[in-house]
């Protein structure tokens, strides 16, 4: 007797915590639960080419479809967006809710993603639907994204004085610095040539690089011909310094080249 009224306490604890509203209303009747079916992605694979594209930030945009059924019974429908190695969640939304209806519904929506077109990125696209009982029903895509191989731009080759006396009286010398640049990707692809002076200590001469150009003005003898020019002033101001030119070059895939370096001396007369 003991047992069976603690298998009766049992029962009537287990009854209470089920709601009543997600039971069937009769033994007969089968239980109906919000349905996904037929998701999919459009587009899954993403591939970027340098000639149609070009090397830059850009923004990509997916559509889902999918089928929704017992759409009269839907609480919430979203989205997730995952990295698939380590399931880290990169953006959450939640979908339009359809007006219910007995019969499948259509459903679509659509995400941005922000990219380079030289990325290499896997997501994890996740579809999930809840119900008012709060069962749940979800499906995955795999969305691939391919970037365009680059190579690093190369400096061919640098020039510049390796001394220069200071100049007396109101003299200014104006002094060139020049740096033959090329990218294997096409000097299309090429973003920016940097010239650095660093000091004796090791410290840079100014926290921002400066920029040479090939636009054929000033000392820059040949517009677009791969040789990119700088100049500087020297005058009776200055003094005694010697330095290390630093010349580098960055691509528009944000690859850098290898640093070339020149000796720069400013020196009494």
């Amino acid at each position: 007797m003991f047992s069976k009224a603690i298998l009766s306490i049992l029962f009537l604890a287990i009854l209470g915590s089920i709601h009543c509203d997600s039971l069937p209303d009769n033994p007969t009747q089968s239980y109906a639960y919000v349905d996904l079916s037929h998701f999919r992605v459009e587009p899954t694979d993403v591939n970027f080419d340098v000639e149609m594209d070009g090397f830059k930030d850009t923004t990509l945009q997916f559509t889902l479809y999918a089928q929704l059924h017992n759409s009269e019974l839907l609480d919430y429908l979203g989205y997730i967006i995952r990295e698939p190695r380590t399931g880290v969640i990169l953006l959450q939304e939640q979908l339009t809710t359809p007006v219910s209806d007995p019969l499948t519904i259509e459903i679509q929506g659509t995400f941005n993603w922000e990219t380079s077109t030289t990325n290499f990125e896997q997501l994890l696209v996740e579809l999930y639907a809840l119900d008012r009982y709060g069962y749940g029903i979800q499906h995955q895509a795999t969305l691939t994204i391919e970037g365009i191989e680059s190579s690093p731009p190369q400096i061919i080759w640098v020039n510049n004085p390796g001394s220069v006396e200071i100049p007396t009286g109101s003299t200014t010398l104006t002094i060139p610095f020049q740096a033959k640049v090329t990218d294997p990707d096409g000097q299309e692809t090429l973003d920016r040539v940097f010239i650095a002076f660093e000091n004796e200590d090791g410290s840079i001469l100014v926290p921002n690089p400066n920029i040479l150009t090939d636009t054929g003005t000033g000392l820059d003898e040949v517009a677009g011909d791969s040789v990119f020019t700088i100049t500087f002033s020297v005058n009776s101001s200055n003094s005694p310094q010697n330095r290390t030119v630093l010349y580098f070059a960055r691509d528009k895939a944000g690859l850098f080249s290898d640093t070339l370096k020149s000796s720069f001396n400013i020196i009494n007369p």
